[in-house]
């Protein structure tokens, strides 16, 4: 399965699965965790979470796949990562990634985006992966770049969220860019 687990340092991406329903419900209903997500509303119903696992899992025929997050010393599920917008035949995918709050600022979204980046170039034979940023999102910027994704520009008004439109930065990372995530 080309969406296998992931193991880095420490921690252990999962295909998500129906056991982290409440995870991803809990988790998508944190206004804190959506603040720059902007693409999807705040969760308030479980049915929503089960949509998100559903969309997300696992075909060959489809172009996308999510990752829980999971610390190997506790099990603890602190996030999601995966893969959009798959273009097998220009071998380009868009990541994405959210954490919980109490675990910002460890390390674990670049430690995890690494392990994810990794994946996409090695076992999904990608050359490009993009990945954008809300204008404002000083963090995900910061780890993008850190990693050697290049700023390529705004996209503007790139995505409705309650009636107002929101400005992405566009990144990108080639596999010839890749430094085996020496991010440290």
């Amino acid at each position: 399965m080309i969406f296998a687990e992931v193991d880095t340092e420490r921690l252990h991406l999962t295909p998500l699965t129906k056991e982290h329903t409440q995870f991803v419900f809990d988790h998508f209903s944190d206004p804190v965790v959506c603040r720059y997500l902007l693409d999807e509303e705040v969760y308030t119903e479980l049915e929503e979470a089960e949509n998100f696992i559903l969309f997300n899992a696992y075909h060959p025929k489809k172009n996308n796949n999510r990752w829980a997050i999971v610390k190997k010393g506790s099990g603890d599920v602190i996030g999601t990562c995966g893969f959009h917008q798959w273009d097998r035949f220009n071998n380009i995918a868009e990541i994405g990634y959210d954490l919980t709050p109490a675990e910002w600022g460890k390390g674990y979204g670049i430690e995890a985006v690494a392990g994810m980046v990794e994946h996409g170039f090695q076992e999904m034979k990608l050359n490009r992966i993009e990945a954008y940023a809300a204008k404002g999102n000083a963090a995900s910027m910061k780890l993008l770049e850190r990693l050697g994704f290049k700023q390529e520009g705004l996209v503007r008004d790139k995505h409705l969220f309650q009636g107002k439109y929101y400005d992405h930065y566009s990144y990108s990372l080639l596999k010839r860019e890749w430094n085996g995530g020496s991010h440290r």
